[in-house]
């Protein structure tokens, strides 16, 4: 819930430099923004702090089935200094990675069963391609509003379970 309310705080805050010329730094990047209306820039604060982030992240999702995303988004987006769109990206890409080694290895086990997974990735793609096409129609605004809620409703989730 504080995390909700840390993204709700910082509603109309935006992380991201107007001046594509601006130097983003060593992990920083530069995008095309509907929004803004062009290439935008954004600089990666804080470092340790997103690196530890990950890593509870890691193992908050390991330890109770959510998603790392609801950690790493908001950490990325609120305290580090990256735009929201960019840190979703940056967490599907770390999850994507730390799934498909995962996978490999149920997969040489023999525990990944293809009719059970095809079905799993086809709903990722769809829900992959469906977000993204949301996203880019959607102001930052709402996209923070949404996160809140859905970390609102995890919050509440994850409490209402603890109780049993």
């Amino acid at each position: 819930m504080a995390v909700a309310f840390a993204m709700i705080g910082r509603i109309n805050r935006r992380n991201v430099i107007a001046d594509p010329a601006a130097d983003p730094g060593r992990l920083g990047g530069r995008f095309y923004e509907e929004e803004s209306g062009g290439v935008v820039t954004y600089r990666v604060r804080r470092l340790p702090l997103a690196l530890v982030a990950s890593f509870v992240a890691g193992n908050v999702s390991s330890l109770l089935g959510i998603g790392g995303g609801i950690i790493k988004v908001p950490v990325l987006n609120a305290w580090c200094g990256m735009p929201l769109r960019a840190a979703a990206a940056t967490s599907a890409l770390m999850i994507g990675v730390t799934a498909t080694g995962g996978a490999v290895i149920y997969y040489g086990h023999g525990d990944l069963r293809p009719l059970l997974a095809a079905p799993a990735v086809l709903g990722v793609q769809l829900g992959s391609w469906s977000g993204s096409r949301l996203a880019e129609n959607t102001s930052v605004k709402w996209l923070k509003l949404l996160m809140a809620a859905l970390l609102a409703v995890v919050a509440v989730l994850m409490f209402l379970r603890s109780a049993r």
